[in-house]
């Protein structure tokens, strides 16, 4: 039986007409062994990394560093990759994961609340009582890391934070994300809110699954307004290397004083092959990201299965 649903998952991978491959449903967020399936798929349908030997490790001045290939989940660099670290407003991968699992209308207006307005940091300052659509608060959380989107996310999704984060570290356990823990749904400091590279990565890699994520991530600028058409914000992509590079395709930036300057990139190679770097508390993390990105696509053949 196991077989079958292998061979099933491979067929509709090859035909385009399986729906977790289209990205037109979030199911494989909500079953990893489903997750599993595709990725066992993957693995016989991709190009496998293969290392050069004749490429050494990577110079990486990060506290903790990964790097991944998307389709397989292979491994092909780590540095400390299990540490729980703070991760400042990479939290808000998580954030947009849940929302998007709840198959909400993405048209459909969201209420800013009036806690929304107190939140520090990056922001939009957006207005208590203000209409926006669910679509244009993801565009503001993942590509302006605006800490009051991601607030005003939580607080519709699930109607209060504190269980928006429930919603959060219960995705974290079911899908296997052992050194992760939330406390918040935007990233704030706090002892008890962090996750290790690993994780982080992995995490990453069930996202981008998802098209409208996969979109928004890798969107260098953009504007959004309320539902009204008067009240417009110009989002800017804090990931430096979106539209610098053309084959970067995302992902998303970090930094608190606890966090440091996290980054976690992705690109795509030559051979289609999609790469995912995470670097948490980097000295430099886009020329880390960067380079990191440019070793992987170096060191690494991608073998086309026998």
């Amino acid at each position: 039986m196991k077989t079958i649903a292998i061979l099933l998952v491979m067929l509709n991978y090859l035909t385009g007409s399986s729906a977790i491959v289209k990205d037109s449903l979030w199911g494989i967020l909500t079953d990893p062994q489903t997750y599993s399936l595709h990725t066992l798929a993957a693995q016989f349908l991709k190009p496998e990394p293969v290392r050069d030997v004749l490429y050494s490790n990577p110079v990486i001045n990060a506290t903790a560093a990964i790097i991944t290939d998307l389709d397989t989940g292979k491994i092909l660099y780590a540095k400390d990759a299990d540490s729980q670290l703070a991760i400042a407003s990479i939290t808000k991968i998580m954030t947009a994961v849940v929302v998007l699992n709840s198959q909400a209308d993405l048209e459909q207006a969201y209420i800013v609340p009036e806690e929304a307005t107190k939140i520090t940091g990056s922001r939009l300052y957006l207005l208590a009582n203000e209409m926006v659509t669910i679509k244009s608060l993801l565009q503001a959380a993942l590509i302006g890391s605006a800490n009051d989107a991601a607030y005003t996310l939580a607080y519709n999704t699930a109607g209060s934070e504190e269980k928006f984060v429930d919603l959060m570290n219960d995705y974290a356990n079911y899908l296997g994300l052992n050194c992760t823990h939330f406390t918040n749904a935007w990233g704030a400091d706090d002892p008890n809110h962090y996750a290790c590279a690993r994780d982080l990565a992995k995490l990453t890699g069930i996202a981008l699954q998802n098209e409208t994520f996969r979109s928004i991530v890798a969107t260098e600028k953009t504007t959004i307004t309320d539902t009204t058409g008067k009240l417009k914000y110009t989002l800017g992509n804090t990931n430096k290397l979106v539209g610098k590079y053309v084959n970067i395709v995302g992902v998303k930036t970090g930094t608190t004083d606890s966090a440091g300057e996290s980054l976690i990139v992705a690109a795509k190679g030559e051979s289609n092959q999609t790469v995912i770097a995470v670097l948490l508390n980097s000295p430099d993390r886009f020329t880390e990201g960067k380079n990191l990105l440019d070793w992987a696509l170096r060191a690494y053949n991608w073998i086309e299965p026998l």
